[in-house]
């Protein structure tokens, strides 16, 4: 595949990106807002085309084949992009923006690229934040869900602990799960982590699904453990002890839990994998 048509692609995204202003602009405001739950938006855009660069000597040999098909998605595009922009549901529009950058691609040089590209392309859903009423609903039901695993486990380590909506009561303290709290944030960043982990490994396709959706069970793990942990600091050292560092300690802990989390997934699939190999050659 020749420069001059990616040169041309890009020139080409570029027009119809300036076009969604409005979508970026959002977007641009929602990374940036106090308490977001979007603030590694920038950095799936960064991922999405180290992906695309990663790709360059297969995409390098592809023929260019043209497909209008392309045409077709990118009006298609445009029309949810007006109609989200119209009523201010600027979610719309910006997930227009997957599939006008598709019909780009299948304009300028094909099907066959559109597939290699196809998931960097569809990475960048990641980026994209929930509508806030959306949001509200999910942390809501979120707190109360991890608030009542956090007392189920206090209880079971033998802190006595009672939930009274998303209020965790303790012998000698009290704990509130607030929407920081909720996992929300975790759960986004860590299934867009999870993402593109399981698209860097060497597993099958079904082992990638199953690593990505393991991002779920695990970022909820690691919330109702970071939960779990600044209830025992606060009934045992006092509730200003679980606040400051620790509190803030726990949230990169949370992370590191999870990620360690994926790795030993990852490593029980290739495991698996090499059990099965030496069965077969045996």
């Amino acid at each position: 595949m020749k420069t001059i048509t990616w040169i041309k692609t890009l020139l080409i995204t570029a027009l119809l990106g300036a076009i969604y202003y409005p979508a970026f602009n959002w977007m641009w405001g929602r990374w940036n807002s106090e308490d977001t739950y979007y603030s590694h938006g920038p950095l799936i855009i960064i991922a999405c085309l180290f992906f695309i660069w990663s790709k360059r000597s297969t995409l390098s040999e592809i023929k260019t084949n043209p497909s209008y098909i392309g045409i077709v998605l990118i009006v298609l595009a445009l029309v949810f992009h007006l109609g989200g922009t119209f009523i201010n549901l600027y979610f719309i529009s910006a997930c227009s923006m997957i599939i006008l950058i598709m019909g780009v691609v299948m304009l300028m040089v094909g099907l066959s690229a559109l597939k290699e590209v196809l998931f960097p392309i569809v990475y960048l859903l990641f980026m994209i934040p929930l509508p806030m009423v959306l949001v509200s609903n999910i942390v809501l039901k979120m707190k109360l869900f991890a608030a009542e695993l956090a007392t189920s486990a206090l209880n079971k380590i033998g802190l006595e602990a009672v939930r009274d909506g998303s209020i965790i009561n303790m012998a000698n303290s009290y704990l509130e799960v607030e929407a920081p709290c909720s996992g929300l944030r975790s759960l986004i960043a860590l299934m867009a982590f999870g993402a593109a982990f399981a698209y860097l490994t060497n597993n099958s396709l079904w082992k990638k699904w199953l690593l990505f959706l393991s991002a779920l069970p695990i970022a909820i793990a690691a919330n109702v453990m970071r939960i779990v942990l600044l209830g025992w600091v606060s009934d045992v050292y006092g509730m200003k002890a679980a606040q400051g560092w620790v509190h803030d300690f726990s949230g990169f802990l949370l992370f590191a839990v999870a990620a360690l989390g994926m790795l030993a997934m990852n490593g029980l699939l290739t495991t698996q994998k090499s059990l099965l190999e030496d069965k077969n050659e045996g």
